[in-house]
């Protein structure tokens, strides 16, 4: 069903986060497809099954991870450890959403 829903929006490419070696396999045939050799940027929640590394793996060089996660999330030195090049973030929605209500609860 909600697979359906987003392909009805018009969305090309598809996976679950159920299981991280599908979720990987399927991200990879999506890039050869294309023709691409990496994703620009991650908006990461995920930390089990090792999601961080598996979609590190998928970005492009200089690429931006972005993570809205709370548990399980790596610091900016892991990050700089495992891949220098990447511009990390950790973004904090929730607080983001307190310290400015107008903004999102219009």
């Amino acid at each position: 069903e909600k697979h359906a829903y987003l392909r009805g929006l018009g969305v090309k490419y598809i996976t679950s986060t159920r299981n991280g070696q599908k979720f990987e396999d399927d991200m990879k045939q999506f890039l050869k497809e294309q023709g691409i050799d990496g994703i620009d940027v991650v908006l990461n929640s995920l930390s089990h099954d090792d999601y961080i590394p598996r979609s590190l793996a998928l970005l492009r060089k200089g690429g931006r991870f972005m993570e809205i996660g709370k548990r399980g999330i790596w610091s900016h030195e892991q990050m700089r450890a495992e891949r220098p090049d990447v511009m990390y973030e950790k973004i904090a929605a929730d607080t983001m959403m307190d310290l400015e209500e107008w903004r999102y609860n219009a």
